[in-house]
């Protein structure tokens, strides 16, 4: 074992999860959302789902204007979603319209669910803790869905600067 920038170890501690973080643009009356690695199930009495957001971007702006935001959890299908959703900027792209992606509406928020998502949770914010350059989002899940035939999509890094996913 040799030391290594901290950086290079959290490189190679893959895979991760990959999850959108969907929440409202009030002002443009239109949802806005963006790719996200760092999520977690973090109670289960009552079920919170926590995610980390830079605390500079657009989508961490929304959901603290608007309190609630959905997490999706993508397959294989949503690829092209995830590119456009982790690479644009949500408030000069409209990345819904962009992708394409498809939407459901919530039952008890306004962000949007992703129909073609394996999983989707609508979230309620219970607390923000700020962790250095981003904060962490604890949302109270309100709602699940599941669609049986999903498989969950894994980042196993990247190769060459393009990202390799993995279905589980």
């Amino acid at each position: 074992m040799k030391p290594v920038a901290t950086s290079q170890a959290i490189e190679r501690f893959k895979p991760e999860n990959i999850v959108f973080v969907i929440s409202f643009d009030r002002e443009n009356n239109r949802p806005s959302g963006m790719i996200a690695a760092w999520s977690t199930i973090c109670s289960s009495d009552p079920y919170m789902i926590a995610v980390a957001l830079w605390k500079k971007g657009y989508t961490h702006k929304l959901i603290q204007d608007t309190k609630e935001f959905v997490v999706s959890v993508p397959d294989k299908s949503l690829e092209q979603a995830i590119e456009i959703f982790g690479k644009q900027h949500g408030d000069k792209v409209n990345k819904f319209k962009r992708s394409e992606v498809a939407t459901s509406k919530a039952k008890f928020i306004k962000p949007p669910l992703l129909l073609e998502a394996t999983i989707n949770f609508e979230c309620r914010l219970e607390k923000e803790v700020e962790t250095g350059d981003h904060f962490l989002f604890i949302g109270k899940i309100l709602a699940s869905y599941v669609n049986e035939d999903k498989k969950v999509l894994l980042n196993l890094g990247k190769r060459e600067g393009k990202r390799i996913f993995q279905e589980f």
